[in-house]
């Protein structure tokens, strides 16, 4: 992590003595409120409120299309690094929902793996580099996809538009836009942005690619795929996208389930039917991504923050959320909770705090910025 506090991490009796230490690590802890307000003392979250988006076609304000009012929804996501246990479900599941080609291990290892959400693993210890690995590492795991930013870095570098703000807070890709450039890759801090090297879905897996000259794959194939999802072709960048397609399904289904409600109520019809904003709300709950479906210990969260009752919300408040890299003032959409282990103090491993905390700038322990190392497989 060098020196960034990604992972956060306390001790349970550190947890019982201040509930909010997420907020007193990393560079955030000396750097100006990131959403205007101290949030120590106001720990609501105020993201639905500011001003939102970046691209070229956006209204100040992100309301869409310039229009007069926002966005119905405003989504949003939180990851419990208390619950997440490495399991890689969440990986597989996002991969078989989007329509994620498999690579192979020699593109890997190139660099050029495509899955939307990565599971980073983080091995802390109390030794230095160079030191043998001590037997009381600590690992942590965090699953991180595109973070949806208000203020999106990659918004303002694309030269064709192809990453834009819509007006319910996604950060969504224009396949048919994208040249590949690529300059949205550099440009995210937390690289979750993927690029099409090959055309995966028309070449044969186990030769080198030949272009419009090869062969291309069994047909019978290609019916394996999502049909809600884009199949993507080389040289367009692609990302995670909130499963767009649960969003717009389950939009649909409640506007169908408010209209034929209205129609049984009024006997009204057609062109005299009209549904309020209110009742084309979906419900709590009624949009699941497929990481979260997928995830055995429900630490992924997915709805509308704002809906102060939405579950999301109430984990956006909780003392332990914190945003990564929130420094930089991107305005995630999606955030984490820290984590809170339990060591048992009579055990001869027993630290007062986890060995990770020892790699960030932190009030509770300035001093020990030197005597830990964290690093990323």
């Amino acid at each position: 992590m060098e020196g960034r506090a990604i992972v956060r991490e306390a001790n349970a009796d550190e947890y019982k003595s201040d509930t909010s230490f997420a907020h007193h690590m990393g560079a955030e802890s000396h750097s100006p409120p990131i959403y205007g307000k101290d949030l120590d003392k106001d720990l609501v979250f105020k993201s639905q409120t500011t001003p939102r988006g970046n691209s070229s076609y956006e209204h100040p304000d992100h309301n869409y299309e310039k229009s007069e009012e926002h966005g119905l929804h405003q989504w949003g996501m939180s990851i419990d690094l208390n619950q997440c246990t490495g399991c890689s479900a969440c990986v597989v599941a996002c991969q078989s929902e989007n329509n994620i080609p498999v690579v192979g291990k020699d593109q890997v290892l190139r660099g050029r793996e495509m899955h939307w959400i990565r599971l980073d693993r983080y091995f802390s210890s109390t030794q230095r580099d160079g030191a043998e690995l001590p037997s009381d590492v600590q690992v942590s795991f965090q699953g991180v996809a595109c973070m949806h930013c208000e203020t999106a870095p990659c918004e303002t570098v694309c030269p064709v538009n192809a990453t834009v703000h819509d007006e319910e807070g996604l950060n969504a890709m224009a396949y048919n836009r994208c040249v590949g450039t690529r300059y949205c890759a550099n440009n995210c801090p937390y690289k979750v942005r993927r690029f099409n090297f090959f055309d995966w879905n028309k070449r044969k897996t186990d030769e080198v690619y030949k272009g419009p000259l090869g062969e291309e794959n069994d047909p019978v194939s290609a019916m394996g795929k999502n049909p809600d999802v884009t199949v993507r072709m080389r040289g367009v960048m692609e990302k995670c996208t909130y499963c767009t397609q649960r969003i717009q399904e389950s939009k649909i289904r409640s506007k169908v389930k408010a209209q034929r409600s209205k129609t049984l109520d009024t006997g009204k019809d057609g062109k005299d039917l009209v549904l309020d904003r209110s009742e084309l709300k979906v419900a709590d709950g009624g949009i699941q991504t497929a990481c979260q479906q997928v995830c055995p210990t429900d630490a992924i969260v997915f709805g509308d923050i704002s809906d102060p009752e939405s579950e999301v919300s109430k984990l956006k408040t909780n003392p332990r959320d914190y945003s990564v890299l929130g420094y930089l003032s991107t305005r995630p959409r999606t955030t984490f909770l820290a984590k809170v282990r339990n060591p048992n103090p009579h055990m001869p491993d027993h630290a007062v705090s986890p060995h990770s905390a020892r790699e960030y700038h932190d009030k509770a322990h300035p001093s020990h910025h030197d005597e830990g190392h964290s690093s990323q497989h």
